[in-house]
């Protein structure tokens, strides 16, 4: 990804929340307090670093890799 790095605190965060199915939208809820352009940059490193799983919901986690 070009531009401006993610926050890794974030990500990290992210990737925490991730362990067990979560909607997309809890993500954001549960990271209000941070912009939207940098949740979405978090986002997108960890889509980038990790294989993500979606269930019959929609909810996403992540693989353990």
């Amino acid at each position: 990804m070009t531009g401006i790095a993610a926050d890794e605190e974030l990500v990290r965060s992210i990737e925490q929340a991730l362990k067990s199915p979560v909607y997309f939208r809890d993500i954001l809820s549960s990271h209000a307090s941070w912009p939207y352009r940098s949740i979405l940059r978090a986002w997108s490193e960890v889509r980038q670093k990790h294989d993500l799983q979606r269930d019959e919901y929609g909810r996403y986690w992540r693989t353990m890799n």
